[in-house]
């Protein structure tokens, strides 16, 4: 079996669904790691790249639009999760490097897929790099071949 790496960071306090999310998300070999506040965030997003951070948008010791700068020199995904009455939406503040704050916003049910696009984008940009001798094989596309002749 494949090792997982860590690729997301969880920031606060996480609701079910979202743990729900991060457990299918590792079940497919991107692993998470989740901390309580704004320090640990910062601490570990300045010494390791994580392609996707979910943070809560307030936190014990801060506010998570603080590791805007931070994620933006690391070319990851931040997005942010906004309290609303009985639920939440996530907004997008640093998509790959890039500063999106305010350009749409995510329900809880568009996450994993969010999720899953940016980590498969990722994948392939570390794919690419690889030089290609250690690249896998392309995939053959086509019809499977019978295992007995036809009769």
């Amino acid at each position: 079996m494949p090792a997982i790496g860590m690729r997301i960071l969880a920031v606060g306090k996480l609701s079910r669904g979202t743990q729900s999310i991060l457990s299918r998300l590792a079940s497919s070999g991107w692993g998470s790691r989740t901390v309580d506040t704004l320090r640990e965030a910062e601490a570990l997003v300045n010494t390791f790249r994580f392609d996707l951070i979910l943070a809560a948008e307030s936190l014990p010791d801060g506010r998570a639009y603080t590791m805007t700068e931070a994620v933006v020199r690391r070319d990851g995904t931040l997005l942010v999760a906004v309290a609303l009455s009985e639920s939440c939406l996530w907004l997008p503040v640093v998509d790959l490097g890039a500063k999106v704050l305010g350009t749409r916003a995510l329900n809880p049910e568009q996450l994993e897929q969010e999720a899953e696009k940016i980590l498969r984008a990722r994948d392939r940009e570390l794919l690419r790099a690889l030089p290609p001798s250690a690249q896998p094989p392309p995939r053959r596309a086509g019809v499977p071949r019978r295992k007995t002749p036809a009769a």
